[in-house]
């Protein structure tokens, strides 16, 4: 072949790649005609001219398999139209279209479609219905959709305001990657069986009010605008294990019957669970929290606390909250429960159940400065300071120990300093000498006296004199005193 025949072959099998990729026209007009002929509608790659509109054929129903591969519609309506068989819109680019009261009685595949202005509202799915990888440029609505199968969105990008609101999905349901750049909302959804959400994005409000959900995955969800889940129904494992909520999290009236897991989330805002009802465990292990964790009202199970990390000012609010276990040692928020009598009080019986006798006790001191710092002066507030100076509050048996030490060493003192002891002319045993002189106390001497005062009662071969006869007595009192406190608060503590 000379290079003139090469060249040629060259050039006209561009001309044909060339041909080949650009799309041909169709007038919508021809497909109306092989719909109401009955036949199969079958297209891959064409530019439909016209307005596509399906809403007045006669019967609204398409009784064939129905499919456009790769097409662009500018203009298309399927308002109340029944589609018997299958229906492919896979890869697609429509301008405005409306699926309003469309059934679809075989599978629906909208696969990696895009939509410039679209409506699905009160749409019917009894088989999959595949949106994986589509476009939605402005507000979108599926408001009252029924999808009877496995619902798929994954790695959807809805650019406007998109509406799920009463909608049912009986089968499993897919969301996982989606990016919703607007509010979303899913108000009094029943996602009856499974629906992941894993990875995906709200930018901003994310509304779950009164939904119902079963077993759902909001793992790694980035929550940018208010995440909100009040009333919600949650039932199987629910998982928003490593989720951002960079604005208010309410979950507040909403209802776990089963397990929840929290761990690793990420709560840059309010954490709302007042009047929130945890009836199986949930977790909140290594979980950070910016501002307050409010349990106001609400009823817990059993909840995992461990490694969780509050920010300095950040609060735990458990007013009014019905706490059966809650297992986050007190070293590790002590800092951060909102003061309450009634919730400091529940803690301490929940400390005691766990038998965390520590956590029980440093509690339950808490409880009583925090108590006393509340009170107005009179007795009350006098014998609650004496109570935590002697013994703690009666969990702190050193208390008593130290002030058993301080009391023996200043009437030690006392009695050294004002020569207040003699030693007995009469001593214990041996010869006692004629005219012999009491000798002068030593301080170890006035320490060993004060030490057996406080105990019983001092050695016969020392003597108080003058006033410090008094001293002696007041010394007996408070070692009968301290001593008294000691053993109770360490049977307390150690019998226990």
């Amino acid at each position: 072949m000379s290079w003139q025949s090469l060249a040629f072959a060259i050039v006209l099998a561009m001309a044909l790649v060339s041909l080949g990729g650009a799309q041909q026209s169709l007038p919508a007009q021809k497909i109306l005609s092989q719909i109401a002929a009955g036949q199969p509608v079958h297209y891959d790659g064409i530019a439909i001219t016209g307005d596509l509109d399906l809403s007045t054929l006669p019967g609204a129903q398409i009784p064939a398999a129905f499919a456009l591969f790769n097409c662009t519609i500018p203009d298309a309506s399927f308002e109340g139209i029944t589609f018997a068989e299958d229906a492919f819109f896979w890869g697609s680019s429509f301008g405005n279209a409306s699926f309003q009261g469309a059934t679809f009685l075989g599978r629906a595949d909208f696969a990696n479609t895009s939509f410039r202005q679209a409506s699905f509202a009160g749409c019917t799915f009894y088989q999959p219905a595949l949106f994986g990888g589509a476009l939605f440029e402005n507000d979108l609505s599926f408001e009252d959709t029924a999808f009877g199968l496995d619902a798929s969105f994954h790695d959807v990008r809805f650019l406007g305001r998109v509406d799920f609101n009463y909608s049912d999905f009986d089968s499993y349901s897919y969301f996982a990657a989606a990016e919703f750049s607007e509010d979303a909302f899913f108000s009094d959804v029943d996602l009856s069986a499974t629906s992941d959400f894993s990875a995906a994005t709200f930018s901003g409000q994310a509304n779950f009010i009164r939904s119902r959900l079963n077993e759902p995955y909001f793992g790694d969800v980035l929550f940018s605008g208010p995440a909100q889940f009040g009333m919600a129904r949650f039932s199987g494992l629910t998982s928003f294990g490593g989720a951002v909520f960079a604005d208010e999290a309410g979950f507040g009236l909403a209802r776990f019957s089963d397990a929840a897991y929290f761990s690793g989330a990420h709560f840059q805002d309010l954490a709302l669970f007042g009047l929130a009802r945890f009836e199986d465990i949930v977790t909140f292990q290594d979980t950070r929290f910016d501002g307050d964790l409010n349990f106001k009202s609400g009823s817990i199970t059993s909840l995992l606390f461990d490694e969780a990390e509050l920010k300095e000012g950040s609060r735990i609010i458990l007013n009014d909250t019905e706490i059966n276990l809650f297992r986050a040692h007190w070293k590790e928020i002590q800092d951060h429960v909102a003061w309450q009598p009634g919730a400091y009080l529940a803690l301490v019986e929940n400390y005691r159940r766990l038998g965390w006798l520590e956590d029980e006790d440093d509690c339950y001191y808490q409880y009583r400065k925090l108590d006393q710092a509340s009170k107005g002066w009179g007795w009350s507030k006098i014998i609650d300071i004496l109570a935590w100076l002697s013994c703690g509050y009666g969990v702190r048996p050193s208390y008593a120990v130290v002030w058993s030490l301080v009391t023996i060493l200043i009437f030690g003192l006392v009695f050294w300093i004002g020569d207040g002891i003699r030693r007995s002319s009469k001593p214990l045993s041996g010869p006692v000498e004629k005219d012999s002189i009491p000798e002068r106390a030593t301080l170890r001497n006035a320490l060993f006296f004060s030490t057996m005062i406080f105990l019983s009662q001092g050695p016969i071969d020392f003597l108080p004199v003058g006033r410090h006869r008094y001293y002696v007595m007041l010394e007996m009192i408070l070692g009968w005193l301290l001593l008294a406190l000691f053993l109770v608060t360490l049977g307390k503590v150690m019998i226990r």
